[in-house]
């Protein structure tokens, strides 16, 4: 069997590796439609896999096919399913770069292989252009600062990094001849070897990153409001015995906001329910935009929220709070009948020693709200420190 033969061979077997791939990541594709990489991996695969098919008819097909034809496919292909890579990896890749280097590696290729031909130079040329793709990747990923999956990508980096050397090594050896000692078709079979291996390991990385991806993103959406965007009650209750523990075990401060909209019921009974569901929107969102990246916005049913504030006393509290309620009453909620507002009244309490666990102090807040509904509407209630039940108002509208 000859050396053509084997390697033809090997690039023939790698294309069946590929197709398969390509299937895979296609449906990968499909069932992640809102996830951009997942479609880079899926057509860049594909392209990839029909230059690989055209390149395997080499001397059985005119060189315009085999090598022109094939590369225009190949380079694209891997550009895109790298470009898949570095988006996963939480990098805005350099598209306009990767596109210049493929119409550029394309057009020296189509000179030096039907203009004036030149194998050594088209060589060089080829694998330049995949060391470049390689190489930006394996740093993107090794330099990866991921929320989770870190690992995942040293991994893939890892990988590019090693088919960087194979793939110089193919060019040190079938260009100046550096094969040291070994058969002259070693390396490009190597290469080919290496290929065949590694970059099915990056799918299976690829598909694991997608999936738990994918399991973090039903968790995250299992702990918030999907209305509101508010943590629901579920993760509050995380929130709260894991601040409640670090308030007790530091002595650190602690306080809760329970804010309730205003005649919350008329106003759905008036307008309509859809009028309601954009006033809950809106006062959260309006709310989350008054609060500290530090603080947790919960909903806790209805047209209820509560805030917990970690390391906040009540004088600092109060501040919070009676920000949040300008933020609301600035709040305009849009209707057929035209710009609607409302109000939400709070009430103010913070961890004191006579409180035992969180619903304790929960409760107290909500005397506070109670007390705030009673006097007035939109206005903030700070709850008494040592006797019992809300003593202070904050703000009158």
């Amino acid at each position: 069997m000859s050396p053509v033969l084997d390697i033809r061979t090997m690039v023939l077997i790698y294309v069946g590796i590929n197709i398969g791939q390509t299937i895979v990541l296609f449906y990968l594709w499909s069932v992640q439609r809102n996830y951009p990489p997942a479609k880079d991996w899926a057509i860049g695969s594909l392209l990839f896999a029909i230059g690989l098919f055209l390149f395997s008819l080499r001397n059985q097909v005119p060189l315009a096919l085999s090598e022109i034809a094939s590369n225009l496919f190949l380079l694209p292909g891997m550009m895109l399913f790298n470009i898949g890579i570095v988006k996963a990896a939480g990098r805005v890749p350099p598209v306009r770069a990767g596109a210049t280097i493929c119409i550029l590696a394309n057009a020296a290729l189509a000179w030096f292989v039907l203009g004036d031909p030149n194998y050594p130079v088209s060589v060089i040329i080829h694998n330049a252009a995949i060391l470049t793709f390689y190489l930006y990747t394996a740093y993107v990923c090794l330099m990866a600062k991921t929320a989770s999956g870190n690992h995942t990508f040293r991994l893939i980096g890892g990988i590019f990094i090693l088919l960087s050397l194979v793939c110089a090594w193919r060019v040190a050896g079938g260009v100046f001849g550096l094969t040291f000692s070994f058969s002259s078709t070693l390396p490009r079979l190597f290469w080919i070897l290496t290929s065949l291996i590694c970059i099915p390991m990056v799918t299976v990385l690829l598909t694991l990153h997608t999936s738990q991806r994918l399991q973090e993103e039903i968790e995250a959406q299992a702990r918030r409001d999907a209305l509101t965007g508010a943590y629901n009650r579920r993760a509050f209750a995380e929130f709260a015995d894991k601040e409640w523990s670090r308030s007790q075990r530091h002595g650190s401060a602690l306080s809760i906001l329970s804010v309730d909209i205003d005649h919350f019921k008329s106003f759905n009974d008036l307008h309509g329910h859809p009028t309601g569901d954009a006033a809950l929107m809106q006062v959260s969102k309006s709310a989350q935009a008054a609060l500290r990246t530090t603080d947790i916005w919960c909903r806790h049913g209805g047209e209820e929220f509560v805030a917990l504030l970690p390391e906040t006393g009540m004088e600092q509290a109060l501040a919070v709070a009676e920000r949040l309620r300008v933020a609301v009453e600035r709040t305009t909620i849009p209707s057929p009948s035209g710009p609607l507002s409302v109000s939400v009244s709070i009430g103010v309490a913070e961890r004191t020693v006579r409180h035992e666990r969180m619903s304790e102090l929960l409760a107290v807040s909500d005397a506070a709200l109670y007390q705030a509904k009673a006097t007035g509407r939109n206005r903030v209630v700070a709850a008494a420190q040592r006797a019992p039940g809300p003593v202070r108002i904050v703000s009158v509208a």
